[in-house]
């Protein structure tokens, strides 16, 4: 920890002034000493709350004080601080809102064995959000991400667990810019182990259900209409397949049960079809109340910003 905290590099072109903020979520070592030692300012949790609250407390402690630019990046030693800079850059220069640490771009400069399993479990994630998010990625499960003040005010993480991909989904529902910058990382972490990901199967059974809740708000007639699709074609198959029995035989039997389940799933199909509608007008609708809650949050940062203004022109 005091090595990274050591290692951020304070000369960053276009940044004036620079704070570094530790999350302590529950900890039950030094975390909080050693940040604390080595000038960071330490945000505590009395208990572990999980990644996704430790995430929204350092995204708030930040725009509380004020931050333009915000980047979140892991202490297990993977990332090199340093590389603050170029991740930075496309935000500095007003070329993207959300920029993302890539490990697996065009020119990948990942170093290390990673397991097949993260390897295949990220292509996965990748081509379902891509597909859920309108944007081809090739890295959604990256820690080290830097992103602006309004990119901050908009993300609202319910998640106690995971709250990469939420975010990621948030921010491209709002239209924000976001772009990959490859960077140098090492597959395998240099401190400690992980206790979000230790094994495959229960990085799945805990980011599984948030990732479907994430997709399902993010594009429900997407969600909702393909189950849909997908039950009329069973429906109808199973269906078809009596109908050319009986058109052979003259009988349906012994198949007379399966028109059963194929009436039920043109009807299941049917009613996943209007849940598709009005949960896509319930996004909608939610998505304004979003937009409405965004210009509270901005009105109120604006009026922050004055105040501090004012203290300092009275200094």
């Amino acid at each position: 920890m005091g090595a990274l905290l050591d290692a951020i590099p304070r000369d960053i072109p276009g940044v004036a002034e620079l704070e570094t903020i530790v999350v302590d979520d529950g900890s039950t070592d030094r975390t909080a000493a050693v940040a604390e030692r080595h000038g960071a300012r330490v945000v505590r949790h009395p208990r572990n709350l999980g990644t996704g609250r430790a995430f929204m407390s350092g995204v708030q402690s930040a725009l509380a004080d004020g931050a333009d630019v915000i980047v979140g990046i892991d202490a297990d030693g993977q990332f090199s601080p340093a590389d603050i800079r170029l991740l930075v850059a496309p935000i500095v220069t007003g070329e993207a809102d959300v920029a993302l640490c890539t490990r697996f771009g065009p020119n990948s400069k990942l170093t290390g064995r990673m397991p097949w399993t993260k390897r295949a479990g990220n292509w996965l994630l990748c081509k379902i959000i891509s597909l859920t998010a309108g944007q081809e990625f090739t890295d959604v499960s990256c820690g080290f991400r830097a992103f602006t003040r309004d990119a901050a005010l908009r993300v609202d993480v319910h998640s106690d667990f995971e709250y990469i991909h939420e975010s990621l989904l948030a921010w491209r529902r709002f239209g924000q810019r976001v772009v990959e910058v490859e960077l140098p990382v090492r597959a395998e972490r240099a401190i400690g182990e992980s206790r979000i990901a230790s094994s495959l199967s229960y990085y799945a059974l805990r980011a599984g259900p948030v990732l479907v809740g994430a997709i399902r708000d993010y594009s429900p007639l997407k969600f909702f209409g393909s189950l849909s699709i997908v039950a009329l074609v069973a429906s109808v198959s199973i269906g078809g397949g009596v109908f050319v029995h009986w058109l052979k035989t003259g009988e349906t039997a012994p198949y007379t049960s399966f028109i059963i389940v194929s009436v039920g799933g043109v009807l299941l199909a049917v009613l996943l079809g209007a849940v598709a509608l009005l949960a896509d007008l319930i996004a909608r609708l939610k998505f304004q109340v979003e937009e409405i809650l965004h210009d509270t949050r901005k009105a109120r940062d604006s009026q922050r910003e004055n105040w501090r203004a004012r203290q300092d022109s009275k200094l």
